[in-house]
């Protein structure tokens, strides 16, 4: 959401995070579940900077904790439970936000609510070098691409899936490599983009050209490179990401 739900939050240095981490969990160490950080919160860098902290939290746990069933009914009880606890909190999609407090300064956390969010949460681990003008988005439109190749789809939440029955083929990072790129791939692969278009026969010259044509990566780079502002000046609003799940 790009910190952008609350009035009064301040972007944050990633020193900052396991402080945030921990008001979070604090709560929600009440209902046995552990929200775990995805993003460039799950390998903070001192002194970079975000404008939101991504976590995700067990549906299941959640849901056997509230005595709820509905995705709409844990997302309430979760909102509750943290408005009980004094947080500010808000409700978009498929996140719970709540406002933390660190260092005297309001910081956003957006929690998403997926299933089986432990093992989600390392498809949200990204290794993305130094100086790359991409983020863990690109990296799941690239992994959309490359599923689509081997007949498969792509979900960000789940893994490899069979493109007509929906049935899961891979949820682990090594198996996702291999199905994906062959019996020698590694977890390490579906890093970043690049390194994906490493994993490939022809060096990802076929994955690059198809995405430097797709809009909605293009632009998600625009944004890569920190020009929110001008977008905001400027009215442009930006195409979602169409990921096929």
């Amino acid at each position: 959401m790009g910190g952008n739900v609350f009035q009064g939050t301040s972007s944050f240095d990633h020193s900052m995070i396991n402080d945030m981490m921990k008001q979070v969990n604090s709560v929600l160490s009440k209902t046995g579940a552990e929200a775990l950080p995805i993003g460039s919160g799950a390998t903070p860098t001192p002194g970079k900077v975000s404008g939101d902290l991504d976590m995700i939290v067990d549906a299941n746990y959640l849901a056997k904790h509230f005595n709820v069933k509905k995705p709409i009914e844990i997302k309430k009880a979760l909102q509750a439970m943290y408005n009980d606890a004094g947080f500010d909190t808000a409700i978009s999609g498929q996140s719970v936000h709540v406002k933390t407090t660190v260092g005297g300064q309001a910081q956003q956390v957006d929690i998403m609510i997926v299933p089986n969010a432990a093992n989600a949460a390392k498809l949200h681990t990204h290794s993305i070098p130094q100086g790359s003008p991409y983020k863990g988005v690109h990296k799941h439109i690239a992994l959309s691409w490359a599923a689509k190749q081997k007949g498969y789809s792509w979900s960000p939440y789940k893994g490899v899936l069979d493109r007509e029955t929906k049935e899961l083929v891979a949820d682990k990072p090594d198996q996702i490599a291999k199905v994906l790129f062959g019996p020698n791939a590694q977890g390490s692969d579906i890093g970043s983009v690049e390194a994906i278009a490493k994993a490939q026969p022809d060096g990802g010259k076929a994955m690059m050209s198809a995405l430097e044509q797709d809009p909605n990566f293009v632009d998600k780079k625009v944004e890569s490179i920190e020009l929110a502002r001008i977008k905001e000046l400027s009215g442009l609003t930006l195409n979602s990401v169409k990921i096929i799940c």
